[in-house]
């Protein structure tokens, strides 16, 4: 496995070179012992599958399509911000309900009001099984002879396959009931896949996996790194109240910012820049690449098929050359593998896992001024009634895992 703490060094390989790179090597616990290798698109090696898969997740993660879903992810911020006035202790499972309500919409066409809700609970599972993507956690990944061994011997290896299978029927049934409601958006990414599948372009495993991932990979960063946020503005109190600052500057008396405010509030932006940067959600920078070829780098021979990953660096003091990523971080990756998703300090304890957010911490959510509990009530009550057509029950039923 080779790291890069260089970022220049790893534009250059994965963005510049990302027609070598843009594969995946070999992953025994992520990949084979899901059998998701040839099927699930983060694992995917390039080529015409992936390319497929990759366009199908454009189409509702791309630039121009997350504008598409700005009303929806307005309307469940006002509610999140309901859910911090009234109940602050409950601060986390507020945001991870926003999290999942906002791509649930985008997936399946239906929200989440509370973090109870099957498919809530299904991404946390997801979340949990983030950490098969960490080199040298399993001793599966060095010796895949294991994958073969019987239940009784070795139990991992069935046991990740048996609840890998369960994973895909939920999926596969969700999607399938969304694309088939008389209620549900058929604008979602389901109702797409679904007619995919119809041509004979999609298999069921496909779309579990692409609808899966919707709902894994957008939840556990958007939560993560918000929760970061929320520490980070508990940490570093003078940033705070430069960003409160220049809110109140720019917006003024409007009820709450919107997205017309966005480009006059450069202080918050390099704010969300830099939090991404300072604790990116995914360790080194997520899945590793993989050449599809022999290649030379200033004089080092990459063997085909090495494990090559980009370690997030910090700042470079010293260095004047402009940063190669224009939005001063690559947390949502490089080259033709970046996740697309972006749009929608060593004193600090952090969890020890692929995606990471900070250990369990307190934080008091006080409205600045006295109106704006009312405003935040007001604002709620309005977008509960914009969300309405979206609330929509599920008869599936949530699998048991082992």
């Amino acid at each position: 496995m080779v790291f890069f703490h260089d970022a220049w060094a790893i534009f250059e390989l994965l963005d510049k070179r990302s027609h070598i790179y843009s594969s995946r090597p070999r992953m025994v616990m992520l990949g084979d012992s899901r059998n998701a290798t040839h099927r699930d698109q983060p694992v995917l090696p390039y080529g015409d599958i992936w390319r497929h898969h990759r366009r199908l997740t454009h189409n509702v993660v791309g630039s121009q399509a997350v504008r598409a879903h700005r009303p929806i992810q307005d309307n469940e911020i006002k509610v999140l911000l309901r859910d911090l006035l009234q109940q602050p202790e409950h601060f986390v499972k507020a945001i991870e309900r926003y999290s999942v309500s906002v791509v649930s919409c985008v997936g399946f066409g239906r929200r989440v009001s509370k973090m109870d809700d099957i498919v809530a609970q299904m991404a946390l599972k997801f979340m949990e099984g983030v950490d098969l993507a960490i080199p040298g956690q399993f001793l599966m990944e060095s010796l895949p002879l294991h994958l073969q061994l019987p239940r009784l011997v070795y139990p991992l290896a069935s046991r990740t396959l048996e609840n890998n299978r369960k994973m895909t029927r939920f999926f596969t049934s969700l999607s399938q009931e969304a694309a088939t409601s008389s209620t549900a958006s058929q604008q979602s990414f389901s109702a797409s896949l679904i007619k995919e599948y119809e041509k004979g372009k999609l298999t069921d495993e496909e779309i579990a996996f692409l609808t899966g991932n919707l709902i894994g990979g957008g939840v556990d960063t958007t939560s993560s790194t918000t929760i970061s946020l929320v520490f980070a503005m508990c940490a570093f109190r003078d940033v705070q109240q430069k960003a409160y600052a220049e809110i109140a500057t720019v917006v003024g008396d409007d009820p709450m910012p919107d997205w017309s405010d966005e480009e006059n509030l450069p202080y918050c932006r390099a704010l969300v820049s830099e939090c991404l940067r300072w604790r990116t959600a995914t360790i080194l920078g997520g899945i590793p690449h993989a050449p599809i070829q022999d290649d030379v780098y200033e004089g080092y021979t990459i063997p085909k098929g090495t494990w090559i990953a980009g370690n997030i660096p910090e700042r470079f003091l010293g260095d004047r050359r402009p940063f190669p990523n224009i939005k001063g971080h690559s947390a949502f990756g490089w080259g033709r593998r970046h996740t697309g998703k972006e749009e929608t300090l060593d004193i600090f304890a952090f969890t020890e896992s692929e995606n990471i957010r900070p250990e369990a911490f307190c934080a008091r959510f006080i409205p600045r001024g006295e109106a704006h509990p009312g405003v935040i009530l007001q604002e709620a009550t309005k977008a509960r009634e914009y969300l309405k057509d979206l609330d929509e029950e599920t008869n599936v039923q949530m699998p048991s895992f082992d």
